[in-house]
């Protein structure tokens, strides 16, 4: 809130804030803090800028990606997450603040595409083939053809999406190397569902795999190369 105020402070009018739904773990209250938040900061601009401070929520579903300690969490299912958006609708309803959303079938994909094996390839091509075009926008995008797509090659969808993964599974992504071990996202993630977080690692070394994956280039560099942190 402190930097609420200095934005309109500062003769800023509008604000937007970014926000997502669908984390592992979620409870509506957790959805229903979103509208809070976002009130209050209206409440905080009308104080300093009057009537003319506005205020746009920008609201997207969480994609457990690769890479990440969520590469083993489920995509939250369809009419959860429209029951989520339907909640903020409803308590934004007539507070003057806009709010727009991803769609959630949009979404799905992106987690069919992110978190897909060699076998999403052949389902790419079928579903050009039936004729899905310019799926990033909006008005072009249609989940049918994909799902058509899907059927023809006789996979199931939510194989990739709504199904947890156990850590010790081996991931498609697996023989890539970014730079952080396995291990040591398998460990976040089991502390994010204790919820609990690793303190930050500019205070101390938790050996991620950065130093020793990068090790010939961060030597190369002036004055001995990078050290963690």
């Amino acid at each position: 809130m402190e930097t609420v105020r200095s934005v309109f402070q500062h003769g800023w009018k509008s604000l937007k804030l970014y926000f997502m739904i669908g984390h592992p773990g979620e409870t509506l209250a957790d959805v229903a803090a979103i509208a809070d938040l976002c009130k209050a900061v209206l409440q905080e601009g009308r104080r300093i800028a009057g009537g003319r401070a506005r205020v746009h929520a920008g609201v997207s579903t969480f994609i457990p990606k690769p890479h990440t300690p969520f590469q083993w969490a489920a995509f939250d299912n369809l009419a959860t997450i429209e029951s989520k958006l339907g909640l903020l609708k409803e308590a934004l309803r007539g507070t003057k603040i806009k709010m727009t959303w991803n769609d959630p079938q949009a979404s799905l994909l992106e987690a069919w595409l992110s978190r897909g094996d060699r076998r999403l390839a052949e389902v790419i091509l079928q579903a050009w083939r039936n004729g899905a075009r310019f799926d990033a926008w909006g008005d072009q995008y249609s989940i049918q053809p994909w799902l058509d797509a899907f059927e023809t090659l006789g996979i199931d969808p939510d194989f990739y999406s709504f199904r947890t993964r156990d850590v010790d599974e081996i991931l498609p992504w697996d023989h890539i190397n970014a730079g952080v071990r396995k291990a040591f996202l398998a460990e976040d993630y089991r502390l994010s569902q204790a919820g609990e977080s690793r303190p930050d690692c500019r205070a101390r070394c938790y050996a991620c795999g950065i130093l020793a994956s990068f090790n010939e280039l961060r030597q190369a560099q002036p004055g001995g190369g990078w050290q963690c942190p």
